[in-house]
């Protein structure tokens, strides 16, 4: 049992070792051209300890710069069928997790669904069990990107919350 033990303590000392090595070496400040510099960008090397930093600070502009567009694109409207078709898609999505929905019967052309209100259509199917159930008619609006819903009851197009 104590060989054991100590082959198991060597092993993950001699994993440790080769782990830091690695590391180290990866960190090593050796004047390479960066991306940066072939650029064109002014580098001294200095800066490569910040990258780490740098790289979360942009990944967090480009959310916010995604986030920016999706937020313009809703209230803007939208300018083609794909773009509504998709945010249809993860609105439903995000408000009934349980469901897997697809869009049937297709027709990416505008279409009057209220008085002077044109927008998309989709017929919207529940595929997340067997029975292919319709889920319902909707519709999103191109100029304001509100999405609406057809009342299966009263047949009225309603804004969908």
């Amino acid at each position: 049992m104590k060989k054991r033990i100590w082959t198991l303590c060597m092993a993950m000392t001699l994993v440790l070792g080769t782990s830091l090595i690695f590391t180290g070496c990866g960190n090593k400040d050796n004047n390479d051209t960066t991306t940066e510099n072939a650029a064109g960008n002014a580098s001294t090397g200095d800066d490569n300890d910040d990258s780490l930093a740098d790289d979360a600070a942009d990944a967090a502009d480009d959310i916010a710069d995604g986030a920016e567009d999706v937020v313009d694109d809703v209230a803007n409207g939208f300018d083609s069928y794909d773009d509504a078709h998709d945010y249809l898609l993860n609105r439903l999505g995000k408000d009934h997790a349980d469901g897997q929905y697809e869009v049937r019967n297709e027709d990416k052309d505008e279409t009057e669904y209220r008085d002077g209100a044109k927008g998309y259509h989709f017929e919207i199917y529940d595929t997340s069990d067997d029975s292919g159930k319709k889920y319902g008619d909707f519709y999103v609006d191109k100029d304001t990107g509100k999405i609406y819903k057809k009342n299966t009851k009263t047949k009225k197009i309603e804004e969908y919350k």
